[in-house]
């Protein structure tokens, strides 16, 4: 038949097209997770060292516990309802470990919302404009499956039962659902050769435009864990000095030990900062 091998090649080119965007979006889903993960062990671990080392310094400048709340609150946000169980978890290992992965028995990877949350923190923003990072609680879980579902009800959208089916059906945010449509199509199964593969063709293109933006999107997550990664370890290894070499008694700082903690209070700072960071999805 006239332009069979043409419609063959660009239906294949179609297919091939689908199963890269989806494969980028499989990684990027992940590295939301990740990132998710890494900011609240990461982020607990470094309160909890704070904390630690606040309760041993006596006169401790109250700009230090006042951004270790507010690193604190960052992280409410983020986890909702979650905090209480992933903060209060017992976890007699930090102030001796200080290292990444003291967190394991918080069990983060186990609690429900965390998919939705991950991908919702890292990117999205409520039907009212409200980043669902701002939220908590029960409002930032359903806010987060509500855009999942492609919005609010009053504004068209699918709501919270669309964002759990498609939790359930696709993953979160339901990727790679629209690049197959076209296989089931009418136009797919027609004799119309050329016409088909013209389609295949333009659909190939815009998936594979699709699929570079998401791979950028995914260096601009992962260069935030980085980010978090970095900050953290900073974090660390200037409590470990002041626990180590300073005495424990603020107003006997020398003045160089003055100007290092307030170096370590505006890291504290940056990290809180970081934490609420999301990322722009280039869809």
């Amino acid at each position: 038949m006239f332009n069979h091998e043409y419609k063959k090649e660009a239906q294949e080119k179609l297919r091939r097209a689908v199963e890269k965007y989806q494969k980028a979006c499989e990684y990027l889903e992940n590295a939301a997770g990740s990132l998710y993960q890494t900011r609240v062990n990461r982020g607990v671990e470094i309160i909890q060292l704070c904390e630690n080392y606040i309760n041993t310094l006596a006169n401790s400048p109250k700009d230090f516990s006042k951004v270790v709340t507010k690193l604190k609150f960052q992280l409410k946000q983020i986890t909702g309802t979650d905090w209480e169980l992933i903060y209060s978890e017992p976890n007699t290992n930090v102030a001796a470990a200080g290292g990444a992965g003291v967190m394991a028995g918080a069990g983060v990877a186990l609690l429900g919302p965390t998919a939705a949350m991950a991908i919702a923190t890292t990117f999205g923003t409520a039907s009212t404009g409200t980043a669902i990072a701002s939220l908590s609680g029960a409002a930032a879980v359903n806010a987060a499956l509500a855009w999942l579902g492609g919005g609010a009800l009053t504004v068209g959208g699918g709501g919270m039962v669309a964002g759990n089916a498609l939790l359930a059906l696709a993953g979160p945010i339901g990727w790679g659902i629209g690049g197959v449509a076209l296989a089931g199509s009418a136009l797919w199964k027609s004799n119309e050769n050329e016409k088909i593969g013209d389609e295949a063709n333009n659909r190939a293109i815009e998936i594979e435009g699709d699929t570079a933006k998401v791979n950028i999107t995914k260096k601009e997550v992962n260069f935030l864990e980085e980010e978090t990664v970095k900050l953290a370890n900073l974090i660390q290894s200037e409590l470990q000095f002041f626990k180590k070499n300073a005495p424990l008694n603020y107003l006997d700082f020398s003045q160089s030990l003055k100007q290092r903690i307030a170096t370590l209070i505006n890291s504290i700072e940056a990290l809180s900062q970081s934490i609420k960071k999301t990322v722009d999805l280039k869809m």
